[in-house]
C-alpha cells in the first residue's frame, strides 16, 4: 500500500480526476502513519464525492455497489445511502456514511480531507 502526499491543510492526494469514472466509483486504499483506510471517490453530474469505502452495517466495500445519481446501494444487504448528504435512506438504517471534503488543484489532482482516519 502506498503512502499519499498530505498538504498543510490535512488533505491527501488520492487520484487524478480522470481516474474517477463518471456516474461510478473508484476505490482508493491509503495509509498514513500506519493507519490504513479505504476511500471511495464518486463523480455524479460533474460533482466529486468522497466517503469511507465501508458499509456501516456489515463492512462490505461500498465502491462495488450500485450508484443511481447520488443514491448508493450496498451489494451486501441493499442498504441505501445518499452520497451527497451521507444520510441513510431506508429504515431501520440509522448509521450514516463518513463523508470527506474534496478539492482539486490546477493539475486535476483529487485531494481529500480524510479526518478522522479511522
Amino acid at each position: 500500500m502506498s503512502s499519499h502526499p498530505k498538504d498543510a491543510d490535512g488533505f491527501y492526494r488520492l487520484a487524478q480526476l480522470d481516474q474517477v469514472p463518471d456516474e461510478d466509483m473508484l476505490q482508493v486504499m491509503m495509509e498514513d502513519d500506519g493507519v490504513e483506510v479505504d476511500i471511495a471517490l464518486a463523480m455524479v453530474d460533474g460533482q466529486l464525492y468522497a466517503f469511507r469505502d465501508i458499509c456501516p452495517h456489515m463492512a462490505f466495500p461500498l465502491s462495488i455497489g450500485y450508484l443511481e445519481g447520488t443514491k448508493l446501494t450496498c451489494v451486501g444487504h441493499a442498504w441505501t445511502f445518499d452520497i451527497k448528504s451521507g444520510r441513510a435512506l431506508m429504515p431501520p438504517i440509522k448509521k450514516n456514511l463518513a463523508l470527506y471534503e474534496t478539492k482539486l488543484d490546477g493539475e486535476n489532482n483529487v485531494w481529500v480531507k480524510v479526518d478522522p482516519l479511522f
